[in-house]
């Protein structure tokens, strides 16, 4: 079957070490558009994060954000999924790490909210290019469910086993970083939302291509048709995947996308 569908994750795949797109992959995303490809992102970062790089590269269809917790459109802002984090998990979580002294993050209605200003969030902040909200006690007070909540620690690998146990069946966790947990509801990836959008276009899992570097991209790389592990991607998915293309500071997006377009392999200079 041909390839009829192309996701792209947003950080270590599309985006660089300073988070803007090469001219190279820009290029080839734009050129996949024109040529008639359903074409989107599907990320962990917040809509209101993901939708300026969308808009960059003129991609129109749906977007699937917070990990596949969020399906939205960034041209209408039509929604069309969504599923939080249920509030009273996400409260006992959020209540427990701030207990602890650990720093926690929560996405309320696509803003960004923190405990108190600091380190973490003013990194996050800028590698993420948007605003945050200082809520103080209104985090013991979350309003709606949120999307995700993201844990920012040096502890992360035994924090996880942690909140793993004790949350079991209750919540999903996912590493972008070495010092990043993401937290879900039990159901969310990436993979489960871009099925819903294909499935909306009559596009078959064996037409979809998919390309990522970490955990949460795990998925959607190994049930795709044609799942894409950037050059520095983690061990595990670069077993589960079809493909291996260069780093994203080699621009192995575009290496990919004019492969699949000009059914040429190129090969990148040293």
């Amino acid at each position: 079957m041909s390839i009829k569908m192309i996701a792209m994750d947003l950080d270590g795949t599309l985006l660089d070490p300073e988070k803007n797109i090469a001219p190279a992959d820009a290029r080839a995303v734009k050129e996949a558009i024109r040529a008639g490809y359903y074409v989107t992102l599907a990320t962990g970062r917040m809509y209101r994060s993901a939708r300026p790089y969308a808009e960059a590269l003129g991609i129109t269809h749906p977007l699937v954000v917070y990990n596949g917790a969020l399906i939205k459109n960034p041209v209408t802002g039509e929604e069309l999924g969504h599923w939080p984090l249920p509030l009273e998990t996400a409260q006992l979580i959020v209540d427990e790490c701030l207990a602890a002294g650990i720093y926690i993050q929560a996405y309320v209605n696509d803003c960004l909210w923190t405990y108190r200003d600091c380190e973490e969030v003013r990194f996050y902040a800028k590698i993420s290019r948007v605003p945050y909200e200082v809520k103080g006690e209104a985090m013991h007070r979350l309003p709606v469910s949120p999307h995700k909540l993201l844990v920012i620690t040096k502890e992360a690998a035994s924090l996880r086993q942690e909140l793993s146990r004790k949350y079991a069946g209750r919540i999903k966790i996912v590493s972008s970083s070495s010092e990043f947990l993401e937290i879900t509801a039990p159901s969310t990836n990436k993979w489960r939302a871009l099925e819903i959008l294909a499935e909306r276009e009559g596009i078959a899992p064996a037409e979809m291509l998919c390309i990522g570097d970490s955990d949460n991209d795990y998925e959607m790389v190994a049930f795709s048709g044609m799942g894409v592990a950037m050059g520095n991607a983690r061990d595990r998915l670069m077993k589960a995947a079809r493909v291996v293309t260069a780093p994203n500071t080699r621009q192995g997006v575009s290496l990919v996308l004019n492969s699949i377009m000009t059914q040429q392999v190129e090969v990148p200079e040293e």
